[in-house]
């Protein structure tokens, strides 16, 4: 993992904890890489593992340039195994995993919203250096 999605991987910490599914999830971190100008592109669809052969759907996640996703809920539907994606990452490291999915439009919200949905994670998060970073990774 380059450092920049190391440090990404680690602002994104904070939201964790929020107990909200995928679809709020998306909003929270669409919003902040949308506020630092961070290319990104939202999801919705399914995610499957292949062995297990066990599905989340509907589920969101996001894309970001050459190929990297976020995801911080797939584990809590199918385990907190080492072996399914969390946080950011590359989809080929995880082969037991498939993404299916379309583009998805997110709205923008409020801060006060964006707060409000993650019982305040979303004031804990920084990310002032991103912008500048996205483009050298």
């Amino acid at each position: 993992m380059s450092d920049w999605h190391d440090e990404l991987e680690f602002a994104l910490l904070p939201l964790e904890d929020a107990k909200i599914d995928s679809d709020c999830m998306t909003f929270v971190i669409s919003n902040a890489l949308s506020e630092q100008g961070i290319f990104h592109e939202c999801r919705i669809g399914y995610a499957e593992g292949r062995l297990g052969q066990m599905a989340t759907a509907p589920h969101c996640w996001i894309e970001l340039e050459q190929g990297w996703c976020i995801d911080l809920r797939l584990r809590h539907w199918l385990g907190d195994e080492d072996d399914l994606p969390h946080g950011v990452f590359q989809p080929s490291n995880y082969p037991r995993v498939r993404y299916q999915g379309t583009a998805w439009l997110v709205s923008r919200l409020d801060t006060e919203d964006l707060r409000a949905m993650t019982n305040e994670a979303y004031s804990k998060m920084k990310l002032p250096w991103l912008a500048g970073q996205a483009a050298a990774a």
